[in-house]
This record gives structure tokens, C-alpha cells and sequence, in this order.
């Protein structure tokens, strides 16, 4: 981790990067929806709420000359400085070097155009693992429009919200507010179906108790192991487990087959001719050993 100019107290501090880094591309990545209300994107300024220890701390992020500026309305402890640097940081991957990466994209002429179209783009992550989860099971089989919504409707029944300048920031759900959702209420009126509520109980558990968390994820050596500790809970099958590994932990194994987006650019450029073939896209993605994940970014990118 590498920080500028660390104050025992500040209300701003910088966050350094790797070249090439564009915040253009990466805070446009962000903006999918008018339903999003986790963070605000306002003239390349991110607007976010960021629990650090129990505590929600409004947060502005910009870009500087040469750094990522985080400012928020008061001082901030050192810890919470290194814990707001490390989520950055893990949110839009900022000490990756893409240079390998971008040399092997230019060796296929199918994809050599990516390095240029997207220069500087990187994973934008979801560093609340608990939150990766839950987006990856409301998100199946529907839309990404009607995700959203879902999304903000949950969020706004069960999560956590404060008024900043003039601005409402939302938290997503704890874990233990999300034990406690009305089943019948959001299946009746808020058009959850009844499965995906299950399955976000099933993941709540999982948290609260201790069974899967951040730092017992990354216990675990190998990718099989994670993706095998995510898929042991009901409602998480290997599409989710893949999605949740890749946005919350940079995991680059974790391709999520079978994902309309990523088929669809693999069929637009021409790499295989039938969407439902996940021999075909295996057998391509090992040629990116490495920067799978990166590859599944840039391809959904590219759409």
C-alpha cells in the first residue's frame, strides 16, 4: 500500500496509482443505472458512504495530477486512513500494472484494438464481499435493469442512509439487517421472488456467523478452495462464486461462464460461434493465464 503524505489526523489524503490509470474510464464504468444509489457520480467526483468500523464516513474521491484525492467533512484517524486507502485501492485495482496485459491482448488480432479503446480502464470492483454475493444473486436470470431496481429497493428498505451537503449517501445492508428482511412483504410488493430471498438469508448467515468472510476467503491458497467455500452455501452456484471473486477480490481464475455479456462479446468478436459453448471459451481463456477476470472486464466493456 502506498500512501502520500500520511497526517496522525487529516480530511483529505492522496492515494498513489500505477500508470496507466484513467479515472475517466474507471468512474464511467461505474454508472450503469439510474437506480444506483450506493455512490453519486458528479462531474468525475464520487459521492459514497464507506462503513470503517461500524462507522459510516461520507467520502468524496477525485482524481488529482498524479493521485486518487479522497476528502471527507472531518479528521480522520490513521487507521481509518489506511482502511479507506486499502478500499480504493481494492475498488479500482490501482496498483495493477497493465503492461503485461496489454501485450498480450495486442498478440490477438481480434482483441488488439482493446489496449487503445480502454486505455487505463480497470477492474471496478465490489470490495464488501457481502455485498458482492448479494448483488450476484439478486442479478440472476432477470436484467440488469430490473437488478437494479430490486437493488435499490432492497437498499432502501434495509440499509443505512445519511444526509451529507445536500446529498443522500446510502450503505447497503448489513448482514444482520438483511436476517431480519419481510419475506412476504418484498415478494408480494417489491417483486423478489421467493427463492432469491432465501438465498439472501442463507448468505446473511453465512456472514454473521462467521462462516465466510473477507479475510477467511483469502485464508484459503487456492481459487478451487474459494470458489468451493462460496458454492457450499445454498443459493451461491459457480457463477456467482466466479462474479463475487472477481469484483471483490481481483481473483484472476475467475471467469463467470455463462454469462450473457461476456457470450455475446466473445460471439461479436468473432472467437466463438455459439453462445452456449463453454469448451470453446475455456480453451481461449487460457491463453490469458494470468488476466482471465481482466479479459471478462474488458469484453463487457467493449459492448
Amino acid at each position: 500500500m502506498k500512501l502520500h503524505t500520511i497526517r496522525a489526523m487529516a480530511k483529505s489524503f492522496q492515494i498513489s496509482y500505477t500508470e496507466p490509470f484513467s479515472s475517466e474510464k474507471c468512474f464511467n464504468a461505474l454508472y450503469r443505472s439510474e437506480d444506483e444509489i450506493l455512490y453519486r457520480l458528479e462531474h468525475q467526483r464520487i459521492y459514497r458512504l464507506i462503513n470503517v468500523g461500524g462507522n459510516n464516513i461520507p467520502v468524496v474521491i477525485s482524481k488529482g495530477a498524479d493521485h486518487v484525492l479522497l476528502e471527507t467533512e472531518r479528521e480522520l484517524k490513521e487507521t481509518e486512513i489506511f482502511y479507506l486507502t486499502q478500499y480504493v485501492q481494492n475498488w479500482f485495482d490501482l496498483n495493477k500494472d497493465l503492461t503485461p496485459f496489454y501485450q498480450l491482448l495486442q498478440k490477438d488480432s481480434r482483441l488488439a484494438h482493446l489496449p487503445e479503446q480502454l486505455h487505463g480502464l480497470r477492474i471496478v470492483g465490489i470490495p464488501d464481499v457481502f455485498e458482492a454475493i448479494c448483488w450476484s444473486i439478486i442479478g440472476q436470470q432477470i436484467n440488469l435493469t430490473f437488478a437494479h431496481k430490486l437493488k435499490r429497493r432492497l437498499i432502501e428498505h434495509y440499509g443505512t442512509k445519511m444526509e451529507w451537503n445536500g446529498t443522500e449517501l446510502h450503505h447497503f445492508p448489513s448482514p444482520e439487517a438483511m436476517m431480519e428482511i419481510d419475506e412476504v412483504y418484498l415478494h408480494s410488493t417489491q417483486q423478489f421472488s421467493r427463492s432469491k430471498l432465501k438465498y439472501l438469508k442463507n448468505v446473511a448467515e453465512a456472514f454473521s456467523s462467521g462462516e465466510i468472510s473477507r479475510e477467511k476467503l483469502l485464508s484459503f491458497p487456492t481459487f478451487e478452495e474459494r470458489q468451493n467455500l462460496l458454492t457450499s452455501i445454498k443459493g451461491i452456484g459457480v457463477w456467482s462464486a466466479n462474479y463475487t471473486l472477481m469484483k471483490a477480490l481481483n481473483q484472476p481464475e475467475a471467469v463467470p461462464y455463462g454469462d450473457t455479456g461476456l457470450s455475446q462479446a466473445l460471439f461479436n468478436l468473432g472467437i466463438i460461434d455459439d453462445r452456449k459453448d463453454i469448451k470453446s471459451m475455456e480453451r481461449f481463456f487460457e491463453d490469458f493465464s494470468g488476466w482471465e477476470a481482466y479479459l471478462v472486464f474488458y469484453l463487457w466493456s467493449s459492448l
